[in-house]
């Protein structure tokens, strides 16, 4: 790709909003708790407006009804909204007719708190695998219109290894291969959260990954997606830039994972809105759906690889 194309990359950027206390290694490790979602938010709102950035926020249904005033916040500051479940429970604990509840639930919650219904998913935990692929299903059947659950590195959490790393159109039979809209017969994309690397891959999304890792190692793993004509996902939580979320009750292999770099979240994320051009996922499915050719498969430049390969 040539260095225009490059620069002409939108990427996304989207916001996980659930209580701190509420993420899988901490909801069994902390005992009475404070909320932190408006401060929190509040923070991130913040450094989007000095960037003049759109973002996805998604929105746990729960968080919705409690706290609708900080929904119609984001809503009013042009930020899109979408669904994040509606007890931030993962998918590997529902069934299918328990997570088609957990949809239409968070739907509700979301659109009575902001007049918007949102059209897309991001499921607690990256719980969208082999083992829950129904979700896919459930859905599109549903109206929505993307997911952005598959996190496409096997992590000792989730993950689905050799999934696709740039958008595409889902086919319900293979979910986890990339297809054609023509192909697929669904209406369903799916926008995997970032990774570096073709063969070994390293997250680069954002959450403890994007608190662990330098910037300028964001930064390369940016640049290379977009090299690649592919537009980096990323991901965190309003709370990782509220050093005020940290207590001292879960255990250290815990604090660490929670909380580690918490302190400078905020300025990576300044950094990153200054180099690179972000949105909302929303307007990148939409673009993605007006000139589809742009989203073919593309050979890897010799500067990203030792021999040729090819996106799934």
């Amino acid at each position: 790709m040539s260095a225009e194309d490059s620069a002409s990359t939108t990427n996304a950027i989207s916001f996980d909003v659930e209580h701190w206390h509420s993420a899988t290694l901490l909801s069994d490790a902390v005992e009475d708790p404070e909320d932190r979602i408006e401060e929190s938010v509040d923070v991130v709102l913040d450094v989007l407006r000095r960037h003049d950035v759109r973002a996805t926020f998604f929105v746990v249904g729960e968080v919705a009804s409690e706290y609708p005033d900080v929904v119609r916040k984001i809503a009013d500051a042009e930020h899109e909204l979408a669904s994040h479940g509606h007890t931030h429970t993962p998918l590997f604990e529902l069934s299918p007719d328990a997570f088609e509840r957990e949809l239409d639930r968070s739907t509700t919650a979301i659109e009575r708190a902001s007049g918007i219904e949102p059209v897309g998913f991001r499921a607690p935990n990256f719980s969208v695998t082999g083992r829950t692929d129904w979700a896919l299903s459930i859905l599109e059947s549903n109206g929505y219109r993307y997911d952005s659950s598959v996190f496409p590195v096997t992590t000792p959490m989730y993950g689905v290894s050799g999934a696709p790393i740039r958008p595409y159109d889902v086919a319900l039979d293979d979910p986890f291969h990339a297809s054609s809209a023509e192909q697929s017969g669904c209406g369903l994309v799916e926008v995997p959260l970032s990774v570096l690397g073709s063969r070994v891959r390293l997250p680069i999304a954002g959450g403890f990954y994007g608190r662990v890792t330098p910037v300028w190692l964001l930064e390369r793993g940016i640049r290379r997606l977009n090299r690649r004509g592919i537009p980096a996902t990323l991901y965190f939580h309003p709370w990782e830039f509220n050093p005020a979320v940290r207590v001292d009750s879960p255990s250290v292999p815990k604090r660490f994972v929670s909380f580690v770099g918490i302190e400078k979240t905020a300025r990576k994320l300044d950094r990153l809105l200054t180099a690179f051009d972000f949105g909302p996922i929303r307007a990148m499915v939409d673009r993605r759906e007006r000139n589809p050719k742009r989203d073919k498969w593309r050979e890897l430049r010799t500067d990203d690889a030792t021999d040729t390969e090819y996106d799934r």
